[in-house]
């Protein structure tokens, strides 16, 4: 999965930049600081850097070894994003695992996380002020100065377990002026025309596991996307554009599972990261163009104008066929990806089933 954001500004002065980022937060004091950046024109790190010095602490590149570390610190919020969608999960590490020598992690339980640490080029303890006090997190950033995750200390972290952690990671030199690399470049959608459909349809329909998919994607050579709209009705069904909030196919979809209590997996991601959290939903509450989940342990926050594409896609696997509905970006970027909660090696709920069918009768009559 990969994002974008606006091309930087030519090489903005660090008291012009703070000018132009203080009186954009003081017209609208409730955006995010990612947004911010995009309007701005830069990249969120060129924002994190205008901080005063005490306040953001370049750490050790040593990535993998801070996160197998942070179970230490018990109770920390995760939070990765890309552009359409916020995904916040509450919990503690458990055995994080490097694996693909030291090029992948993960971490499975609560915190649920597939790591990519090719993308991780830069990290930093942030310290901030915020309506309830000092807000103190490890910030993790691409080539490109887009944020990758962050981890934040909550209430019930172990305070001198994070302030030991913190110490050990810690850069030893201050923090240096940075050559980041211009944005991501949107993209490229790939020619349908270009395709062998009748192909991809029989690999598609000869897939043993869903992680085999990206291999079939670019042993086709196509984008997810273009993937969905050729291989047919059987396999993938289009519920929609982005609407409005109270009227996507998102929000139709949360409205039924908050109901029936379906248990779900939703996935978000950008190259440094997928986060995944696995529950049932319980409080959905619209706010302007975002639709959100505000749960005691899990929080999402999706910009429903950002996702111009819903589809509903099942794929097979020797458990049987997995289904999943996802959300698209204008560029054909996967932001948002909602399974029903399962373990590898079980078959899928049924409940899940009827949950994608309900949503397609009323969205494909």
């Amino acid at each position: 999965m990969t994002t974008s954001i606006a091309e930087p500004v030519a090489n903005p002065s660090h008291s012009d930049l703070k000018q132009r980022w203080q009186a954009l937060r003081e017209a609208q004091p409730n955006l995010r600081i990612r947004n911010a950046a995009n309007q701005l024109g830069v990249s969120e790190l060129a924002l994190v850097l205008l901080r005063e010095d005490d306040n953001v602490q370049a750490l050790k590149p040593a990535f993998s070894s801070l996160l197998e570390a942070m179970d230490s610190v018990g109770e920390v919020m995760i939070l990765s994003r890309n552009d359409a969608v916020v995904h916040e999960v509450t919990g503690t590490f458990k055995e994080f695992r490097t694996a693909g020598s030291g090029s992948m992690g993960l971490a499975l339980g609560a915190i649920d996380v597939r790591v990519f640490f090719g993308q991780w080029h830069h990290g930093f303890r942030v310290r901030e002020e915020v309506r309830s006090g000092l807000r103190e997190s490890l910030q993790f950033f691409d080539a490109h100065g887009q944020a990758i995750q962050k981890i934040y200390r909550t209430d019930a972290t172990d305070t001198e377990a994070w302030n030991a952690l913190v110490s050990d990671f810690l850069a030893d030199k201050p923090t240096e002026p940075l050559n980041l690399l211009p944005a991501r470049k949107p993209l490229e959608r790939v020619d349908p025309g270009s395709i062998d459909a009748e192909s991809l349809r029989q690999d598609w329909a000869s897939l043993k596991d869903v992680h085999h998919f990206n291999a079939l994607l670019k042993r086709h050579k196509v984008d997810r996307l273009t993937a969905l709209e050729l291989i047919g009705p059987t396999y993938a069904t289009r519920l929609g554009s982005a609407g409005t909030v109270g009227s996507s196919p998102l929000d139709l979809l949360f409205e039924q599972v908050r109901e029936s209590q379906c248990s779900l997996m939703i996935f978000v991601g950008n190259p440094g990261i997928v986060q995944i959290y696995s529950g049932p939903i319980q409080k959905v509450v619209p706010t302007g163009e975002w639709l959100n989940i505000l749960d005691p342990k899990f929080n999402l926050h999706v910009n429903i104008p950002s996702i111009t594409d819903w589809w509903c896609a099942r794929r097979p696997s020797t458990d049987g066929i997995v289904t999943s509905v996802e959300g698209y970006s204008a560029t054909g970027e996967l932001v948002l990806t909602v399974f029903g909660e399962r373990k590898p090696g079980q078959v899928e709920n049924e409940g899940w089933r009827e949950e994608c069918r309900k949503l397609e009768r009323a969205l494909c009559p």
